[in-house]
């Protein structure tokens, strides 16, 4: 691992494709994978001033469209130095023909994929939520992410009154830190849920968390295919989610899952108490969405997708 940023000195962002240009030619480095903008524009322009080029693969994660058009311009012309664009989701791919203007020819669809071992797991629930200071309640609902406006925790909270009004003794678990948390706490105080929401802070026990849920919440505005959906589907947990971005891709209402428009409170908090209503589809959902996992969204079915692409393009080299 060599580290080329140190965010202390504003200029090596600029100067960061002349290491990238210095490390594979000394190391004679036969690929190149980037993800996401920044990476992708300086291994372009590293790759752009050699002789020999090596295999250039760019995977283009989730982001709200349209995008900041020196990003997006940017992103077209490197598209021209990759040998292929990999889309995380058909939402993703079809973005970057709409805005960019990429050629279809040039994108293919990988899903992502994650470990099942990690998730996978028994724990001492009690135990858990003593440790965590979550005690006394009947059912707990939540989610692991960055704070952000985009992952529509708002609504969630919004929803919670509604939720409380039939199951009281209902727990909201939020892990994770990011910009709007001191606004999240604040809502929260303000209608009057701080004894029914607990916001955990920053974890490195998330696999032992979503053991703890009855249902993983995840009300995003926009997404991708987020890697939270495929960790709660390893974890064996019923999913509730909004049908945006390349969820559905994962998620299918009624068969593993329950799917619901974005912004929208009175939908969460609706779907919510039908599932708190009734453990057997929860479980039913939960155990469905763990074998569509297991099928499709495997770390082992991602890397060697990746690998065929690398093995395809270092035979042409050879």
């Amino acid at each position: 691992v060599v580290p080329l940023n140190e965010r202390k000195k504003r200029l090596t962002n600029y100067t960061s494709f002349l290491k990238i240009r210095k490390i594979i030619i000394e190391e004679n480095i036969k690929v190149v994978h980037t993800h996401n903008t920044g990476p992708l524009l300086s291994s372009a322009l590293a790759v752009a001033f050699l002789k020999r080029k090596p295999v250039f693969i760019h995977t283009d994660h989730a982001r709200k469209y349209p995008d900041k058009a020196r990003y997006m311009i940017g992103e077209k012309l490197a598209s021209y130095l990759v040998d292929k664009i990999i889309a995380v989701s058909e939402e993703t791919k079809e973005n970057l023909i709409r805005f960019e203007k990429i050629s279809p020819s040039k994108i293919d669809i990988i899903n992502n994929g994650i470990n099942k071992a990690k998730y996978d797991i028994q724990i001492d629930k009690e135990m858990k939520l003593r440790e965590i200071g979550v005690e006394g309640f009947d059912y707990h609902i939540g989610l692991g992410v960055v704070l952000t406006e985009q992952k529509g925790i708002r609504y969630l909270i919004d929803a919670m009154p509604c939720i409380l009004q039939i199951y009281p003794r209902t727990a909201l678990i939020i892990a994770g830190d990011g910009p709007i948390r001191r606004d999240l706490e604040e809502q929260v105080s303000v209608k009057g849920l701080k004894y029914n929401t607990f916001f955990l802070g920053m974890r490195d026990d998330i696999p032992d968390l979503l053991q703890l849920l009855d249902i993983y919440v995840l009300p995003s505005e926009w997404e991708g295919l987020p890697l939270v959906i495929l960790e709660a589907m390893a974890a064996k947990r019923c999913i509730l989610t909004t049908n945006v971005g390349g969820i559905p891709i994962a998620i299918r209402s009624g068969h593993n899952g329950i799917l619901v428009p974005p912004k929208d409170s009175d939908a969460l908090s609706k779907a919510i108490t039908t599932l708190l209503a009734d453990k057997q589809y929860r479980d039913n959902l939960a155990l469905r969405a763990y074998d569509d996992f297991i099928n499709n969204f495997s770390v082992d079915k991602m890397v060697s997708s990746y690998e065929q692409y690398y093995s395809v393009f270092l035979d042409k080299l050879t």
